[in-house]
């Protein structure tokens, strides 16, 4: 349950407030006006808490909750306690999502600016910006409104960062254009020098990065993630991504709208992820590839080929998934067949 100490609630909202967000749905007549107080876990929500069922495996406990109220699919109709009002979802951990987000808003600028913020003459503020302790805003800069700079973090000369958006502490940003609404987390480094160079005997001789960093607007990237800045295109991040920690995507490299990157992926120079692309943890992406849209990368797969769109692949190297698995059952069997090597 949330402590009060470090998150703000709003509320209580009435069933006929929530009944209004998209994707729900009151399951029976019930009395509009009992209040909502807070959102909670199954098994620690209680009178005026708002909970819900997305997986079939927590059904005991949702048969004993406590809640006032729950979003729920058809099926958990036959499971409901006594006294519990049903919200109905066909997605009930969306439609739950939609109202935590109702509950728990997203931090804001209140206009405050730490005394210790070094702030060049040259810079644009929106309205509301805040900025915290120690950090640097370099000439040129533009913040639109209600933007949080955290502190200690570096904003390089004319980079421009669009409204309601968040960096957490230590973030660096250099060399990019940043939408709308876009959370940067805490030592998040971004537009520095891509990883390039010609290969000499005596010594190998750098290219100049002379791209930028272009993010579109609603992208979380997570803490200590690293983009390169493109060595001629720009290193490019599309609208509705979302990036976890100790991410690296190096210089060129395309990322399209939607797309999920898990964390300690590695993604090379130039490689393309079109739209809705879901990277698994620890991924190993080679240069120069596209990965269509729709397409998954299994955890801990290296990949070194293009992936048509939709597909699922898998494994070092990756491969379509289903034959990853079928050859992991081949080398298993062959591996416990009489004579084989242990």
């Amino acid at each position: 349950m949330p402590d009060f100490r470090f998150f703000n609630r709003q509320g209580p909202f009435s069933l006929r407030d929530l009944a209004k967000l998209p994707d729900v749905k009151l399951a029976d007549t019930v009395d509009l006006d009992i209040l909502i107080s807070d959102v909670k876990p199954l098994d620690q929500a209680g009178a005026g808490d708002l909970t819900f069922l997305s997986n079939p495996k927590y059904v005991e406990a949702f048969r004993k909750t406590q809640a006032t109220a729950c979003i729920a699919t058809e099926k958990a109709l036959k499971d409901v306690p006594d006294g519990v009002v049903i919200l109905l979802s066909a997605d009930p951990y969306k439609a739950y999502a939609r109202i935590a987000n109702k509950f728990y808003l997203p931090e804001l600028g209140q206009g405050n600016i730490h005394p210790t913020a070094v702030i060049a003459p040259t810079v644009t503020l929106g309205h509301n910006v805040s900025v915290g302790a120690y950090a640097v805003i370099e000439e040129g800069v533009v913040i639109g409104d209600n933007t949080i700079v955290g502190p200690q973090c570096f904003l390089n000369r004319n980079v421009q960062l669009g409204k309601d958006s968040r960096l957490g502490a230590h973030v660096t940003l250099s060399h990019c254009l940043v939408g709308d609404n876009v959370s940067i987390y805490t030592g998040a480094k971004i537009g520095q020098d891509g990883f390039g160079f010609a290969p000499d005997a005596a010594g190998h001789i750098k290219i100049p990065q002379l791209g930028r960093v272009v993010i579109g607007s609603s992208v979380e990237i997570g803490a200590n993630t690293t983009i390169d800045r493109g060595a001629g295109p720009d290193t490019l991040i599309g609208d509705g991504t979302w990036i976890d920690n100790l991410v690296q995507i190096g210089h060129n490299v395309r990322v399209g709208k939607g797309c999920i990157i898990v964390s300690q992926t590695g993604i090379s120079g130039s490689t393309t992820l079109e739209d809705f692309v879901v990277i698994g943890g620890q991924v190993g992406l080679a240069g120069h590839l596209t990965i269509g849209a729709g397409a998954q990368v299994s955890a801990k797969s290296g990949v070194m080929t293009n992936i048509p769109a939709g597909e699922i692949y898998a494994g070092m190297p990756a491969r379509p998934r289903r034959q990853f698995f079928r050859q992991v059952a081949v080398l298993s069997k062959l591996s416990k067949s009489k004579g084989s090597l242990s």
